[in-house]
């Protein structure tokens, strides 16, 4: 019980605290983009981008965020990103981190007219940097959904093709020629006769 109520008398003075920081309009800041009058849809995400640092310090606040007032009024945590054309342009190497960026998620805003401010803060004040920069914001509030493509359908079965019938070669009757005749059968008067023809011969 004890550490419950010592917790909330804490959060109390760090709100107290936080609401108690003096609040400082400054100059200090650029909006790169979306551009001055820019139309944009409420269906899809949008980036902030530019520069902000402290003049006073030389500093880059490291907490930056980005407030769109206007039909409605909504505010968004931005990151630092390096911007060494802004040290160089106003010769201050504490404004290198002076980048920012914030993401506008779609259908955060309604649709109407948003003025851009920017804000940083550092452990004594609330840095506002306002610089009359307008975007339109189009269209209704409708929920993003992801359209659903068909995949192509596959055909796994592989193409059949009509066998051809292979034709049979042909028995045609051999033709009779003068190597294959068949040899004709000597009669017994010629069997004879060569006989006494070879014995003749070996006498």
């Amino acid at each position: 019980m004890n550490k419950l109520l010592i917790g909330l008398i804490a959060l109390f003075f760090l709100s107290a605290c936080e609401s108690g920081k003096n609040e400082k309009i400054i100059e200090s800041c650029f909006v790169d983009g979306p551009a001055n009058g820019t139309q944009l849809s409420t269906n899809q995400d949008f980036k902030i981008a530019g520069w902000a640092y402290d003049k006073a310090t030389s500093t880059s606040p490291e907490q930056v965020s980005v407030e769109l007032s206007g039909e409605d009024t909504k505010t968004f945590v931005a990151t630092r990103v390096s911007r060494m054309d802004v040290v160089k342009a106003f010769n201050t190497p504490g404004a290198q981190m002076s980048g920012y960026e914030a993401t506008v998620p779609a259908n955060s805003l309604v649709a109407g007219s948003y003025d851009i401010t920017i804000w940083q803060e550092t452990p004594e004040h609330k840095l506002k940097c306002v610089k009359s920069h307008l975007i339109e914001i189009t269209g209704e509030i409708k929920p993003v959904t992801a359209v659903a493509t068909p995949a192509p359908t596959i055909n796994t079965t592989p193409a059949v093709t009509p066998e051809q019938p292979i034709a049979s070669p042909r028995n045609e009757p051999a033709k009779a020629t003068e190597n294959n005749k068949k040899p004709e059968k000597k009669s017994k008067a010629q069997k004879k006769k060569t006989k006494t023809s070879i014995e003749e011969s070996a006498k």
